[in-house]
């Protein structure tokens, strides 16, 4: 059964073997191998995963005792983005995705209007989870540094 829960200073290792295991998997063929050795290097750090737990909203999915999955969402001026959601290969179509994110709306401030977050536009697999949870996109941006396009989405938090 898959519990999902706040993360916590002790994590932190098994939430980077999350995320240096699924980048690889995730994002081959679809950008260089040197955009994914910088991206690892650059979020998947010791520092940058202890930053998002202390000042942001990083859930992790744990299976018995192993995480197998996490999100992490941050405060950006007004809006809150949803920035990661990497669940490991072998427990893809388990429904640990929906839980994540499920539980990272339940742990919004209340009254928050929308929850956002980018994706490469090759992601194809990932576009489609977004949309099947709600999720719209909002426009397109080209990303000069990272030499990609990414689209953002949202999804309408309106609960009432």
């Amino acid at each position: 059964m898959i519990v999902v829960r706040r993360a916590a200073p002790d994590d932190v290792d098994a939430i980077r073997h999350i995320g240096l295991t699924t980048w690889p998997v995730a994002y081959a063929g679809l950008v260089s191998d040197e955009f994914i050795a910088d991206g690892l290097a650059q979020w998947w750090s010791t520092q940058v995963v202890e930053y998002g737990i202390k000042n942001g909203i990083t859930l992790v999915a744990v299976d018995g005792d192993e995480l197998v999955g996490m999100t992490g969402l941050g405060r950006e001026d007004d809006f809150w983005v949803m920035w990661k959601l990497y669940v490991l290969p072998d427990h893809h179509g388990k429904g640990v995705g929906k839980a994540l994110l499920d539980a990272a709306i339940a742990a919004l401030p209340e009254g928050t209007p929308e929850l956002l977050l980018d994706v490469l536009v090759a992601n194809e697999q990932a576009i489609g989870f977004y949309r099947s949870q709600g999720f719209t996109e909002s426009e397109r941006t080209p990303d000069r540094d990272l030499g990609v396009e990414l689209m953002w989405m949202s999804l309408d938090l309106d609960r009432t």
